[in-house]
């Protein structure tokens, strides 16, 4: 977004949805605008979901990823790359039923 020409836009949200946009702009080490306008960009594409999740991952983060499942097979990998896209509130829930 550096760069680029912006002009403030007030726009009211669902507490739910800002919710929502909260914990993904924490998980993603973001600001709430940075998070809105990323995911709005590639919404307005029509880009499929799993799809604008991977394009919306900060770089190298990826990189990371990998460095620490390995030792993960493809359904663990699946797996936990399912558990991640749940909101932090849903994923302890399952911890919480798994445990």
């Amino acid at each position: 977004m550096r760069g680029r020409l912006t002009e403030k836009f007030v726009v009211r949200l669902p507490k739910d949805v800002r919710h929502l946009i909260e914990e993904r702009a924490e998980s993603y080490h973001r600001s709430m605008n940075s998070e809105i306008v990323i995911r709005l960009e590639h919404s307005l594409k029509g880009l499929p979901s799993l799809s604008v999740e991977t394009e919306l991952e900060p770089p190298f983060q990826s990189t990371v990823e990998r460095m620490f499942k390995d030792d993960l097979s493809t359904d663990e990998e699946t797996l936990v790359m399912a558990i991640r896209r749940l909101s932090p509130s849903k994923q302890k829930a399952l911890l919480d039923l798994l445990i």
